[in-house]
């Protein structure tokens, strides 16, 4: 699809530079959340101190807010250059996740590509919302545990933390990852697990900075709309996290066998692993079927999946074709105890947690799904007892050569150095070719 680096990066410009024009120059008047981001960025735009830090309406931690509001005294717009800060951490991440992988081209331009095509990743990267930065601050955390640079993995994971607690998510996957890893006798991986354990304790001390989860306004003023499970540590609805499940199988799972053209062999699905897991997931939409309502629609999956199988006549096979993509998000994951297992998990469960089912809430998991894919850090269907018989629908690749940048642009090689991909070629020489 793409052969060369260069043609990717013309053709990634041009996207962005078209996503920038019909977003009308990034001028159009703020909507939905973005007002009151603004408002609330505002408090920063002037000398504050703990009492704004503690004070402010929102229940996200403040390094946005507090990053617009010195866009605000910098330029005098905050509103306009938030948006183009979010556009060039979004391009960012998308190159990011296409040249620095260590795997042959282009393997990582196709999981980028993947990324690119989940549909709130361009949206979200023309509002003043903070998804976009809190991802792009996990996915560097990521690509520095992959790279085994704890330290820049801890500061990378705190920042999205301090962006949106919700992140939280990504290092104690891979703190649960690397761990695993270290307990089984790769004693180097202390160091990014304690790095990654060390980002998902910095939660905490977010809560006992502002008593509680957010700042107490923030929560007085958004928690009485909408169900808040994240207030309770008992507190969990399934269906939530079995709708993520279904997102995870629909976004990632069926973009990647598009994308790859790699399919599970026959004998994954009748295994007793396959079958037991199916029999459990099938319980599990028993007792909580994802639904959806009117008000609470999801995103696209269920707004497309509400208008062509309509309620009540037939809840049955729509939630039926959600189990479906659950079921093959499932069995993806389920392979071994990876990384990717791991997010997935922690996603699922995270997403039990919030406050309304919407597949916006994804892009974490996405994100680091795709970047893992393009590390061949994420294990494939049958990596784990490959036989005979599915080996050939499996191709080995070749170990990434120092001159993987070699084509690139000019300016690529500095972002990324070749000592950098050498690092991660080694890292994962036992997973080249599960990937």
């Amino acid at each position: 699809m793409f052969r060369t680096r260069n043609a990717f990066l013309l053709a990634l410009g041009l996207i962005y530079l078209a996503t920038f024009s019909i977003a009308d120059g990034l001028r159009f008047r703020p909507v939905k959340d973005e007002i009151h981001f603004l408002e609330s960025s505002n408090a920063f735009a002037r000398p504050f101190g703990l009492a704004e830090l503690r004070g402010y309406l929102e229940v996200v931690t403040p390094l946005a807010l507090v990053t617009w509001g010195a866009l605000q005294r910098l330029t005098g717009d905050a509103l306009w250059s938030g948006r183009f800060l979010n556009l060039l951490l979004s391009f960012g991440l998308i190159c990011g996740v296409a040249f620095a992988s260590p795997r042959p081209w282009p393997e990582g331009a196709l999981a980028a590509l993947g990324l690119l095509l989940f549909p709130y990743t361009l949206p979200l990267s023309v509002h003043l919302y903070t998804d976009v930065m809190a991802v792009a601050c996990a996915a560097v955390g990521t690509v520095a545990v992959l790279r085994r640079k704890p330290l820049l993995a801890c500061l990378a994971f705190c920042a999205a933390i301090a962006t949106r607690q919700y992140l939280v998510q990504v290092p104690a996957a891979l703190a649960a990852a690397e761990a695993l890893a270290w307990l089984q006798g790769d004693r180097g991986r202390w160091k990014t697990a304690l790095a990654s354990v060390a980002a998902t304790s910095s939660l905490g001390l977010w809560v006992i900075f502002f008593g509680g989860l957010a700042p107490k306004g923030g929560l007085d003023a958004w928690v009485p709309r909408y169900p808040a499970p994240m207030l309770e540590a008992s507190a969990f609805i399934l269906s939530y996290g079995l709708y993520a499940l279904s997102g995870v199988g629909a976004y990632f799972v069926v973009v990647e066998a598009v994308l790859f053209r790699r399919l599970p062999a026959r004998a994954t699905w009748l295994r007793v692993h396959t079958l037991g897991l199916a029999a459990v997931l099938a319980v599990l939409f028993l007792i909580d079927p994802p639904l959806l309502t009117g008000s609470h629609a999801g995103g696209p999956l269920g707004r497309v999946s509400r208008i062509l199988l309509p309620s009540p006549a037939f809840d049955l096979i729509r939630v039926g074709a959600y189990y479906l993509l659950a079921l093959v998000a499932v069995v993806r994951f389920s392979e071994r105890l990876d990384a990717a297992f791991w997010v997935v998990a922690a996603g699922s469960v995270l997403a039990m947690k919030q406050q309304i089912p919407w597949e916006k809430y994804l892009l974490p998991t996405l994100s680091s799904l795709w970047i893992l894919r393009a590390f061949g850090a994420a294990a494939l269907y049958g990596a784990a007892e490959r036989t005979a018989s599915t080996s050939k629908r499996f191709e080995k690749h070749s170990s990434p050569t120092p001159g993987l940048l070699e084509k690139a642009p000019a300016w690529l090689p500095k972002m990324f150095p070749e000592t950098n991909v050498r690092g991660a070629s080694a890292a994962f020489s036992s997973n080249r070719d599960g990937a």
